[in-house]
């Protein structure tokens, strides 16, 4: 079984800048694909009360060596636009296998 892929995942508010980051982050050289899902609806509690906001979710698919500098990249330059940022590691492919 071979894992070559990290996914990093985040949201952002606006499908301008999810477009804009996606195509900006599929430009490096450690990312391999971006997607981009949505709108998707966030529910969320914030100071003691419930909220809904549209957002859009940014999916890239990334080297493993790469995945820090991705997520340092997103920081660096976007921090204040990206919510719920995540790494998931050892992604599987199943395109090309075969079963036993």
């Amino acid at each position: 079984m071979d894992y070559e892929h990290v996914v990093v995942t985040f949201t952002t508010d606006s499908k301008q800048l999810a477009d804009i980051m996606a195509a900006e982050l599929a430009g490096t050289e450690f990312t391999c694909c971006a997607h981009i899902e949505g709108p998707i609806r966030r529910v969320h509690r914030w100071h003691g009360r419930r909220h809904t906001s549209e957002q859009w979710r940014v999916e890239i698919e990334a080297l493993p060596d790469g995945a820090d500098a991705l997520v340092d990249h997103l920081t660096a330059h976007h921090a204040g636009e990206v919510h719920d940022l995540v790494v998931t590691d050892k992604v599987r492919h199943l395109v090309g296998e075969t079963a036993d």
